[in-house]
């Protein structure tokens, strides 16, 4: 017999998950919406091309980490590793620069690595993100990360750190460059196969490495920040001091570059230590040459984007996680053939008048119908029998103070209305306290 079984660094979500799932979905929609951002969606497969011109072919995730393959017409094709490169070609080809700019976008959705699965890392990942293309402005890389540390501080990540830097621009770099051959060319033959290849292609992505990044000549290099032409480091400082008031805390990280091509200026990474070694749960930066090389203007970006994996560990290492809220107000207990056609209209009223209901299909035993009304959460019990149905009645019991009454069937609906009303106003007034005296006020 053939044992079925996920693919390996992929994860089932059952329904005790995806309560989570949902509550990161809402809070992130939520706050993205706020600050004027609007959801795109993209293929989950692009070109080939797409990546490699956008990530670089220099980095791992192109040269080790796609999905791609080849279709029935025998074009190259790979799952999206990440979503920035998919967003800025959709900008390009919808030719969303004829509008207002800049635009402001946010997507969500599954990504794909051939990674090597460990805690926090699959091969099947989720993330959602933001962009904003068509400004240089700093204060948008300040809006950008504000709104990265707001969101976690948001969903109950607590203990993060936020570390900073500027990768510089093609002009800085030319310097860097220089200064970095001239320094690693001693032990060019120590480092690995791919930094040795990356030493000639793209020596920058040598300090970012994960098997060399800690040989001493590597830490000993010198950094993009020493090289900064004057426009960038007037706008690294202009960037810091907006973060400064924004009162977002950071560090300057001289040695970041982060693991794609694409990035110019602002770098920034979101570090939470708890969840193991993948310690980066929301990362991004300035993207200013992407757009002009999908073909489209000359148009600066910056965007961050984050794991929703990862931010599920940081969570739960933060001692929080979102309940199932998918439970039913009334519960219907059908005993006896003749209550069965009763039970289903009354259960479809229940539930067009916008009450959570559900019932038994098992045919089981008053007390074991009971028992699941109450292991489901059930506030209310509706019990329909044979006898009940004869008489045109049904018994309401509230499963938490178990007091009882028979009420005719006709009446039902609105008696178990009755039953809840008052306490969504409760839990509203919890919520939000001070509407219903606003309320008052307002009808004055």
């Amino acid at each position: 017999m053939a044992e079925y079984v996920k693919p390996r660094g992929t994860a089932d979500l059952l329904p005790v998950d995806t309560a989570e799932w949902q509550y990161l979905e809402a809070q992130a929609r939520e706050l993205f919406s706020l600050y004027q951002y609007r959801e795109v969606r993209t293929p989950i497969f692009e070109h080939t091309e797409v990546f490699e011109r956008g990530v670089g072919d220099t980095t791992d995730i192109v040269q080790k980490e796609m999905y791609t393959f080849r279709d029935r017409a025998d074009r190259s094709i790979t799952l999206r590793p990440e979503g920035t490169a998919g967003a800025v070609r959709a900008f390009v080809e919808q030719k969303q620069y004829g509008g207002p700019l800049p635009v402001k976008w946010f997507y969500y959705g599954p990504m794909f690595r051939y990674e090597k699965p460990q805690a926090g890392r699959f091969r099947q990942l989720h993330q959602y993100g933001v962009e904003v293309i068509g400004v240089d402005d700093p204060r948008v890389d300040a809006e950008v990360i504000e709104l990265g540390h707001r969101f976690l501080s948001t969903v109950g990540v607590k203990s993060f750190r936020l570390e900073i830097n500027s990768v510089g621009c093609s002009t800085c770099r030319v310097a860097h460059k220089e200064a970095l051959l001239t320094h690693l060319a001693p032990v060019v033959q120590e480092l690995c196969a791919d930094c040795q290849s990356r030493y000639e292609k793209n020596p920058l992505r040598i300090l970012d490495c994960k098997v060399d990044r800690d040989h001493p000549r590597v830490l000993t290099a010198p950094t993009i920040t020493d090289s900064l032409c004057e426009d960038c480091r007037v706008h690294f400082a202009a960037v810091r001091a907006y973060l400064d008031d924004l009162d977002v805390p950071y560090v300057v990280n001289p040695i970041m570059v982060r693991g794609l091509d694409y990035y110019t200026r602002t770098a920034f990474e979101f570090m939470e230590d708890s969840i193991g070694a993948m310690s980066t749960i929301l990362a991004g930066g300035r993207y200013n040459q992407l757009v002009a090389g999908f073909g489209g203007p000359d148009l600066p970006g910056v965007g961050f984007a984050g794991g929703m994996e990862r931010l599920i560990l940081a969570r739960a290492a933060n001692g929080e996680r979102a309940e199932d809220g998918v439970q039913p107000f009334a519960f219907v207990l059908a005993l006896g053939s003749a209550a069965k056609s009763p039970s289903v209209r009354l259960l479809q009223s229940l539930r067009a008048t916008g009450i959570p209901a559900d019932a038994d299909y098992l045919g089981r035993s008053l007390k074991s119908q009971l028992k699941t009304a109450d292991r489901l959460g059930a506030r209310v019990a509706i019990l329909l029998g044979d006898d009940e149905v004869l008489r045109g009645v049904a018994t309401v019991r509230d499963l938490q103070t178990k007091e009882q009454r028979t009420v005719s069937l006709a009446d039902v609906v609105a008696a178990v209305v009755a039953m809840r009303d008052p306490l969504v106003k409760a839990v509203d007034a919890e919520r939000f306290p001070g509407n219903e005296t606003n309320n008052q006020e307002g009808s004055q």
